[in-house]
């Protein structure tokens, strides 16, 4: 998934524009950072506290100082994941995307990304999801996906991270709710079960607490 695929609409800013303009379109689209942008080209991403900063709300965008991450962008071909670099990095609510040229195109915002997140590691697909915890060097995509397919479980995405330890936790989003056969199947191959969430857990939990309230009512 590209940045070009991610961009939403929003209205752009003007060195001649004022403060109490941009401060009323940010406040009216939900957002503290919005582009400023000339001739179509891309200029600097004007935030909200520059504005509160300024001696006078009404002065022109045109006084106010940028640097380099005020200047942030990503071309319009780049990768969903670099999108969420410098989301992280420059803390933004805003990323604006442009090509080679710096010809603005649009932004992508803080939700578009967040959507787009959920989509690619399938957080939107019904499915357990089991972690799995081991030394970096014991890591194996193929045969954990392997032992995922002996059980007729498909893996709808795999995340790595490693723990302050130096330990390498797997997270693995399923297809399945029921992963009981997966998880022996697992420690069958000496790997450690960090953790495992399921909708099923749940059910079961909210099935259990209302026994509970029944017996209770029952006394």
């Amino acid at each position: 998934m590209t940045a070009r695929e991610l961009i939403s609409t929003v209205p752009i800013l003007q060195p001649s524009d004022a403060g109490t303009k941009a401060l009323r379109l940010m406040n009216e689209y939900h957002l503290t950072q919005l582009p400023m942008v000339v001739d179509n080209k891309y200029v600097a991403l004007v935030e909200e506290d520059q504005i509160m900063d300024l001696e006078e709300p009404e002065l022109l965008l045109e006084s106010l100082q940028y640097n380099g991450a005020s200047r942030t962008a990503i071309q319009e071909g780049a990768h969903l994941f670099e999108a969420l670099k410098l989301f992280h990095e420059f803390k933004l609510c805003a990323l604006p995307v442009v090509t080679k040229e710096n010809e603005y195109l649009g932004i992508i915002t803080k939700d578009n990304l967040l959507a787009a997140l959920a989509q690619f590691n399938g957080a939107k697909e019904a499915g357990g999801i089991l972690a799995l915890e081991m030394d970096p060097r014991d890591y194996s995509l193929s045969e954990i996906a392997r032992i995922a397919e002996s059980n007729d479980v498909i893996l709808l995405s795999v995340n790595t991270i490693t723990d302050p330890s130096g330990k390498l936790e797997v997270l693995l989003k399923t297809n399945r709710q029921e992963l009981h056969s997966l998880v022996a199947t697992y420690e069958r191959f000496n790997y450690t079960i960090k953790y495992i969430y399921s909708e099923e857990q749940e059910e079961d939990l909210v099935k259990k607490n209302y026994d509970l309230l029944m017996n209770y009512i029952s006394m």
